[in-house]
């Protein structure tokens, strides 16, 4: 898509959050450059996540035909104590069944392969070995940005998407630091579905394509395939003291002895990692996520990094760029100002990502329970859902009928579109004569007919 040239908009790191931005505003119409402090485009880490309310995303932007099989999904999510017992879970199929949309596991890297290769299919100019030195926003409404190699870029808005080491956010807000809320801190792993196949005892836990989670005090390891399912993926759960807040490299003798007592199949597999890091996991929290000049704004990680136990810190990022790229298409548009548009942003999107914060931080509590009274209540509370009952409330809240709703069915692009309106036409999308909003009627009723038969609720937009 051809960008208007009116409208120019920097990207300070080339990220999960950052790409997913970049095409978001991109398929607005504006000029995007992406600065990449990183000598190679890539990702790092391992598996991760992406839940409908993300999936959505990939499939509206044509991510999920460059991905291809390197989406998986999987058949059903299993709730344990760290025994290997059974206490909860659900058929991913009831999910994504209510939703309509897909839940999928992927390589970091491939995800991020796929999003850098539609950004270039939209024009967007990315750069790589620009590490950004210096941006001056008070001189004027233009954002001046500096690289360590000398360039210079000039930029109506600039983003700043590069994470929880921000240089965008240290700019604006220096006092500022991500910090672990607690001693919680994971290990990543990944292990070839071949290498477990061949052990005897490990082998029945690789028969499914299935998400599992072992619960205990103040650990627990969640699985799933990847890589066109050929890789096992493990985030491994635990707490020191005092809190981590770097990455650190791991005695693997203490690794593994960290879940001896865990499932005897699952410890098979943990011993087969040939090496691993202890990642932090930091949060962040501000009032603002701009600078007074609304010139300059913060997205994803850099501004409301968030514990993993949702798996929406990525999601979430995503999010933000795809509601900014319905905000700047309307400024691209000349319907509103850049200000308002990062007005509408900070507004529509600061209470959601604060929600996001809590549950995440709520379900590693509710994961992390030790054996006694409270753990007891939590798994008789979800007990029911392994003789195939729906729950109307439950502590597994990847299941959850309410936070399954807020979290994974969750629509960026439609929040954008219905914040937008009440700003422009000061009232919220409704149907003059029952007054039905647009938001109550997908809620109730649009989510299950198909588009022909929808409530006609439109908006000026």
């Amino acid at each position: 898509m051809s960008g208007n040239p009116q409208l120019h908009v920097g990207l300070c790191g080339a990220g999960i959050g950052g790409l997913a931005a970049a095409i978001a505003i991109a398929r607005a119409g504006a000029e995007v450059t992406v600065l990449e402090a990183a000598e190679e485009l890539g990702e790092i880490g391992a598996g991760i996540q992406m839940t409908p309310n993300v999936a959505r995303l990939l499939i509206a932007w044509g991510v999920d035909k460059v991905i291809g099989d390197n989406l998986v999904q999987f058949e059903e999510l299993n709730l344990r104590r760290k025994d290997g017992t059974r206490v909860g879970g659900a058929p991913l199929s009831r999910i994504e069944g209510a939703l309509g949309l897909p839940w999928w596991l992927v390589h970091r890297h491939h995800l991020h392969q796929g999003l850098a290769e539609v950004a270039r299919q939209h024009g967007c100019n990315i750069h790589i070995k620009s590490r950004v030195s210096s941006i001056d926003y008070q001189s004027g409404g233009k954002v001046n940005v500096k690289t360590e190699s000398g360039k210079t870029y000039t930029f109506d808005l600039l983003i700043g998407s590069d994470g929880v080491k921000s240089v965008v956010r240290r700019t604006l807000f220096p006092n500022v630091e991500p910090s672990p809320p607690t001693g919680n801190c994971a290990y990543r792993a990944i292990v070839p579905y071949a290498q477990i196949r061949q052990d005897p005892i490990a082998k029945e836990l690789v028969e499914k394509k299935t998400m599992e989670i072992w619960m205990a005090e103040d650990k627990y390891v969640i699985s799933y395939p990847i890589s066109a399912g050929e890789d096992f993926n493990m985030v491994l759960s635990h707490h020191r003291n005092p809190p981590v807040s770097t990455v650190q490299d791991v005695n693997m003798e203490d690794f593994r002895n960290e879940y001896k007592d865990f499932d005897p199949r699952l410890k098979r597999i943990i011993d087969m990692v040939p090496s691993a890091q202890r990642w932090p996991l930091l949060a962040t929290r501000l009032e603002s996520w701009s600078s007074p000049q609304k010139n300059v704004v913060l997205m994803g990680d850099a501004a409301h990094s968030m514990v993993n136990h949702m798996a929406q810190g990525a999601a979430t990022s995503m999010e933000d760029g795809a509601f900014l790229g319905r905000c700047l298409r309307e400024v691209v548009q000349n319907r509103i100002s850049v200000s308002d548009a990062v007005t509408i942003y900070e507004k529509g999107r600061m209470p959601k990502a604060s929600l996001k914060q809590q549950i995440s931080f709520l379900n590693g509590a509710i994961w992390h329970l030790p054996d006694g009274p409270a753990q007891e209540a939590r798994d008789r509370a979800m007990m029911k859902e392994l003789d195939g009952e729906q729950l109307l409330r439950s502590p597994n809240l990847y299941a959850d009928p309410a936070t399954v709703l807020d979290v994974y069915g969750y629509n960026a692009e439609a929040h954008a579109d219905d914040e937008l309106v009440k700003f422009i036409e000061g009232r919220e999308r409704s149907d003059q004569r029952t007054f039905v909003t647009k938001k109550e009627a997908e809620k109730v009723m649009d989510w299950f007919l198909p588009e022909s038969e929808k409530l006609s609720v439109r908006a000026k937009l």
